[in-house]
Order: structure tokens, then sequence, then C-alpha cells
């Protein structure tokens, strides 16, 4: 551990054992697996079984923007005078809706067009409502399956989430998405190292809404400070089995309406949600890693913002390697909505070269601009990528470091390294036959010293939000994608000495899928839930 991290601050101790002892080796991975019980599976879904249910509209407005441009955001479209019931309908179906189902014995699986861990599918949607046109003010859950919010509460709440998340941007904005996760479902595959996968997977579905909300000129931005205790009572939830870890501002740039409308006080919930499935096993690793990371108060909110100041140009720290000239990006036509649901996580690669255009794109849309509460600024990020090129046309094969400030790609050394790729991925073929693959990092000690255990829910937070742009970015240009987990140790001393110091966060393979690929289709609605709970 460095030298200059401060003990126990906001957690970062336990932060730091936390990912020390959920790390995959070559060893671990063959003394820790499990046996999966199925007859225990969690259902995928949060749902109510009272409460007021508005039914949301199944033909939605189409995101205009190119897939690119909303990535990046470097669209110049006036945000609508009014924000729609038809634009908070597709706001949340391209962010978590379903778009695939496939039957798997007697059962099926509803793939949703955000990626998840074991299509899983942890994370919960918690729309705030200050100003959407025919629907009241107030606290929603979204349930993607039949397409509908529940209202947990009556009235206007964003000037009390502004003071919890210390930015009074909030209280005029039009709509306000808390994220959640539903620790137990994720869990019961993945046990202690799902708790990485509460970022990796709402950062997925963070990428898609920030893209989505861009290409409607909306301006949203990602907070993972917070008051926990505050928001997680908000939304009627306990903070161990279900708990909150990102807030999504959308205000569109413009003064909404009913700003100022008087603070309600917080009542009991108005829905009850039905039980849900099996029987939980708790780790109190997690339990205690997240306890720990939490913030008590406003003023902690705040110091914890002021912090993040300290990590401009946290990116740009050595110069190992040698400087390679990128081609210009390709370009695509095809808007947001459409990349969305042809995305899918591929299963078996082509090993097919791309062209040198397609990596420029995924490098730029991947990892431009992002608005966040922990980067100073919109060209800061937490995240240092890595790369496995194995074949890209008009580029040595090697190992390679991005810097995204600067927009330089450096070839640390030349090199086949298919067998490499493969064995870092948990020995997947996925991680060998692709073209290139990504390895996120982060210099989590630093981030540690200056944000404490909060900033490794940060750095876990966007590196699944870099993820979830890799994915979109890849299918944009005629790609594929898919997440990967990963020897954490192995994969840094690979890059290393350039990597010294680094911790993975996320990893990425992109290539040519070796089959026909075909894209979703908007499926909203298509489900009934039981009418008991589970």
């Amino acid at each position: 551990m460095s030298p200059e991290h401060v003990s126990g601050k906001w957690g970062s101790d336990k932060a730091r054992r936390y990912h020390e002892a959920t790390k995959h080796s070559y060893a671990s991975v063959r003394v820790g697996s499990g046996y999966l019980d199925f007859s225990n599976k969690p259902y995928p879904f949060k749902y109510y079984i009272s409460g007021e249910k508005k039914q949301l509209p199944a033909e939605f407005e189409r995101p205009v923007g190119r897939a690119t441009d909303a990535l990046t955001c470097s669209l110049s479209i006036e945000a609508p005078k009014t924000l729609s019931i038809s634009h908070l309908a597709s706001l949340l179906y391209f962010t978590a809706g379903i778009s695939r189902v496939e039957r798997v014995g007697d059962h099926y699986i509803y793939f949703r067009v955000a990626p998840a861990t074991g299509a899983l599918y942890s994370t919960e949607l918690y729309p705030v409502i200050g100003w959407v046109e025919d629907v009241e003010a107030g606290v929603y859950h979204f349930d993607p399956g039949e397409f509908v919010l529940t209202r947990l509460r009556s009235g206007d709440f964003r000037r009390r989430i502004a003071e919890t998340i210390q930015d009074q941007g909030a209280a005029s904005a039009r709509l306000l998405v808390i994220l959640t996760a539903c620790g137990w479902r994720n869990a019961w595959k993945y046990r202690e190292r799902s708790y990485r996968h509460w970022f990796w997977d709402g950062g997925a579905m963070a990428a898609n809404l920030l893209a989505v909300a861009c290409s409607f000129g909306l301006d949203a931005k990602v907070h993972a400070g917070f008051v926990d205790d505050e928001v997680n009572s908000l939304l009627g939830v306990d903070g161990e089995d279900e708990a909150v870890f990102a807030v999504i501002t959308v205000d569109g740039r413009v003064e909404a309406a009913g700003a100022e409308a008087p603070e309600r006080v917080a009542g009991p919930i108005e829905g009850v949600p039905a039980a849900q499935r099996g029987r939980p096993v708790k780790y109190s690793l997690i339990s205690e890693t997240h306890a720990s990371t939490m913030l008590r108060s406003s003023d902690e909110v705040a110091s914890w913002k002021k912090s993040a100041a300290l990590l401009h140009g946290l990116d740009r720290d050595g110069n190992s390697g040698l400087p390679v000239q990128a081609p210009q990006p390709a370009t695509t036509e095809k808007r947001i909505w459409e990349v969305i649901l042809e995305r899918g996580s591929t299963r078996k690669f082509a090993r097919r070269s791309i062209g040198a255009s397609q990596l420029s794109a995924i490098l730029r849309y991947s990892f431009g601009p992002l608005r966040a509460d922990f980067l100073p600024d919109t060209r800061d990020t937490l995240i240092r990528p890595y790369l496995i090129v194995n074949a890209v046309e008009g580029m040595p094969s090697g190992c390679y470091r991005y810097i995204p400030s600067t927009g330089e790609l450096r070839l640390l050394r030349k090199g086949q390294f298919r067998e490499a790729a493969g064995y870092l991925c948990l020995e997947q073929a996925l991680g060998r036959d692709a073209s290139i693959v990504f390895f996120n990092m982060a210099d989590l000690d630093k981030v540690l010293n200056v944000l404490g255990g909060r900033g490794y829910r940060a750095a876990q937070l966007e590196g699944g939000i870099r993820l979830g742009r890799l994915y979109l970015s890849a299918y944009s240009v005629g790609l594929g994608a898919t997440g990967l987990t990963f020897y954490d140790d192995d994969c840094v001393e690979f890059f290393s000495p350039s990597s010294d110091g680094l911790e993975v966060m996320t990893v990425v393979a992109i290539g040519y899928p070796s089959y026909t690929t075909r894209p979703g289709s908007i499926k909203a609605g298509i489900l009934k839930h039981p009418a008991k709970a589970l």
C-alpha cells in the first residue's frame, strides 16, 4: 500500500481489504468455486404488489442523436421545452428495458438493453420526478417487466436530494434517477466479489442513460457522493439488502417549472414490494465494506466532493511507451437507440482484424467527457486504459496504454499475446480470440488517499460506465463486445512496469462475432409478475 494512504479515511482501509480479499488468481478460482442452488435463485425483478401504478407508453420517443455524438455528448440539440412522459419512457427503457427473451428449459431469460454480470440484473431504477408532463411529482420505482411506474411518495423531493448530494442544481432538475443494487440477486452466483458488480452493472446502465439523455439535448451528471441513509430512507430501502449507489440528475440546462415547490416531509412509503424468492445469504465482507464507505451528513458529502479536485490530471502520470499515430476515428450514422438495441454480449469472436479507424473510434467515444461529482473536470478520469491488441490493421500486435485526456496511444511492447489475453481473462477463449482487450485500471491507492473508501465506489462505478461505453462504441462501428472477469494481479503484472501500483476495475473484449448477430427489439410491458409475493 502506498505510504501516503490515509488510514481509515471514509472507510479506505475496509475498501482496500475488500478489494484484496476478492481478487481472482489461478489458485483462488480452483479452490473457491461453489455450488449454484438454482432452487434458491432470486427473481430478476423487483415489483410492488400495492401502490398507485402508472403505465408508461409502449410507443415512445426515439432519441435522434448519432451514437458517436451521444457518447461524447457533442450534440447541439436543443433540450425540449417540456419533458413528456414519452421522453421519460424512452430514457428508462433505453437504460434498463427488456430487448430480448430467450427460453431455457422451462423458464425464460429476459435480457436487458444494458449488460449485467451473469444476466442477473441486480440494478433497480427509481425516478424522482420534478417536472414531467402527465406525471405527478414524486418518487417512483420503475418496473421494466410490466413497464410501469409505482409511486412511492407524492410531492417534490428535489430540494431534499439537492441537499443530500450537495448540488443545488438538482433542485431544478426535471428528473433524477436513483440507482440501487439488490445485493443477493448477484451474490447468489458471485458471492463476495459481487459488490464490485453493483458498480459494473449499474455503471453500464448509467452509460446508456447518459447517452440517451444527451441525444435528447438533456444535461446529465453522475453523483457517487450523497448521504446514504437519507437517500435509502427516501426510497424505503434498508441500505443493506438493497442500497443506493448512485444518483443521476437530468435537468436539460433550463430552469424547470416547479423548482420552488415546498419541501415535503417524507411519510411512509405508499407501495408494498413483493417479497423476493429464496433464502438470501448475507456476506459480511460486503455489508461491512459498504457501511464503512457511507457518508453520514451533508457536510461529509461537501468535504468529499471538495477533495475530488486533487484528482485533476490523474490519468497523465508517467510517459512509458512509444506514441502511436492513430487514424481518424470511424463514423457512423446509427442512432444511439439503434445501437442500444443491437448491443449484446458476444459469445464467440472470429479471429479477424478490425480497422485502425474502428479502434480510434472506440478509444475516443468510450473515454470521452464524463460529468461526475468525483471528477474535477469532464476531461478527467480515474481510469487508465491498457490494451492488448491482437489484430488491428496497420498496427503491430502488442500491449498499449491509452491516455484519455491527451488522446495519446502508447505502445509498451510488441508481441503476439493472444494466449496471454485468454489467460488473463480467467482462461476464457473470448479474451484470446478478440481483436482487442481493454483492461481498465485505476491508481486505487491514490484514489483512496484522496476520496477515502467512497472513492472505491467511484472508481468501480467509472469502470462500469467505461465498460458500458466500450460496448456501445464497439457496436456503433459494427463490432461486438463482451465484459469479462480477470486474474487481478496477473493483469497488472503483465503491463508492468507501466501499470505498477494500479488495480484492474473492468475488462472488455472487442472484435467481430463469429456468428450472425440479430438486434433486439423494444419489448415494453411483455411480462406479468405473479400476483402474490414470491
